[in-house]
């Protein structure tokens, strides 16, 4: 059996970019379907960990202080260099399982006026005189068409249903990372109350952390960027290697309760090079590869995509608002994914990571760059580049 339905706006994907962009639509009357493959709440592959972008985006929505209730409010952030060397970071952190945060952004949509309807799975767009007025959809009954003027999709690294959209650049994610929660004992939690980014020589280029969630709940997980230039290892492997020689984690696995299994993702980084929309559609989030070379972190950049997005559909013409989406979302972020590119190629060197680590301890310049780029107040390229560097051994 099929059916159709019409909105003035069709969402596909209701992640954080999804979920944003259907609050700022629907808060205004526009009807908005936010389709998701899955019924919520649903889990989802993460760190959890929430930095500045990612709390002005929340901010923004009116529901920072909602998310900080259910979180962990970690005191630092704690890089730790290939030598075992740590550097302890300032700044403003939340830490809330994905269950929780996706949830809290869906209800909000909801609240808005967004009506969500899942499961449902994407299976073609509709085509209409070259440009995309909606998509056709699986359900347990048939075949559902919901069409739209304009299609947001924030499928995250789903290739498939990128490329079903007539997007083919990157075809492929660039990262992969993984993670289980355990429930780690009080006594133990007070011995490792930060956030912790790993950078093991063992795991490079790639990293591992330990993020405290509430309630005891930590997530313990590995990441990998590739580089193109050598096979991307088994995401168990690095999992063991990162459990079993880094002592702080080997600790926390021997006295806490694993809640969860090993459970891996793909990610797609560093802003793809082909358009972010075409006439009808626009990508977002994880969809346009939006998560950030070097750290991993996408949650902010994925709602803020979603909040612009929606802010050019209300005020553009539909036919045009593809371009509009991507010329400003690029003169924002663009030189900052370009740098970011870069601080990943130097952070695959576990001797300038040590080094790093070293001055940092030692002075103000390398800690500061630091810290500024968690709260994404500076150019990754004021450190990792020659320049940077050469300030880093003397200042």
């Amino acid at each position: 059996m099929s059916s159709s339905s019409s909105y003035d706006a069709l969402i596909v994907g209701a992640g954080p970019a999804g979920a944003a962009a259907a609050w700022a639509l629907a808060r205004t009357g526009r009807r908005v379907a936010l389709v998701d493959r899955e019924t919520f709440p649903r889990d989802k592959t993460c760190g959890d960990g929430l930095i500045p972008d990612s709390l002005g985006a929340l901010e923004t929505m009116g529901l920072r202080d909602a998310v900080a209730r259910e979180a962990a409010v970690p005191r630092a952030l704690r890089v730790y260099a290939p030598n075992g060397r740590a550097v302890v970071l300032r700044g403003t952190f939340l830490c809330v399982p994905r269950l929780r945060l996706d949830a809290l952004l869906v209800d909000a949509a909801i609240a808005a006026g967004a009506q969500l309807l899942a499961p449902l799975t994407a299976l073609a767009p509709i085509e209409e005189r070259g440009r995309v007025g909606g998509a056709r959809f699986k359900h347990e009954d048939g075949e559902r068409a919901l069409r739209a003027p304009v299609t947001l999709l924030a499928t995250g690294a789903n290739a498939t249903a990128i490329n079903a959209f007539g997007f083919t650049s990157p075809a492929k994610p660039n990262a992969v990372a993984g993670r289980a929660y355990f429930r780690v004992p009080a006594d133990v939690a007070a011995d490792y109350p930060d956030l912790s980014i790993v950078y093991q020589r063992s795991l490079c280029p790639g990293y591992g952390w330990i993020f405290p969630g509430p309630e005891g709940r930590y997530n313990i997980g590995v990441g990998f960027f590739s580089d193109g230039r050598r096979a991307t290892p088994s995401l168990h492997d690095l999992w063991l290697r990162f459990t079993t020689r880094f002592p702080p984690a080997r600790d926390l696995l021997a006295r806490s309760e694993q809640l969860t299994e090993f459970r891996g993702a793909p990610l797609r980084t560093g802003l793809q090079d082909s358009p972010l929309g075409r006439p009808g559609v626009l990508l977002l989030g994880d969809a346009a590869a939006m998560t950030y070379p070097s750290t991993g972190e996408g949650i902010g950049k994925a709602m803020q995509s979603g909040l612009l997005a929606a802010r050019l559909v209300l005020e553009e013409d539909a036919a045009a608002v593809h371009a509009s989406y991507d010329a400003e979302f690029r003169r924002e972020y663009q030189s900052r994914y370009r740098a970011y590119r870069t601080a990943q190629a130097w952070s695959s060197r576990p001797w300038l990571l040590n080094l790093l680590a070293a001055r940092a301890n030692a002075g103000r310049f390398v800690r500061d760059e630091l810290e500024a780029l968690v709260a994404e107040t500076g150019n990754p390229l004021r450190l990792f580049s020659v320049t940077g560097i050469l300030r880093a051994a003397f200042r």
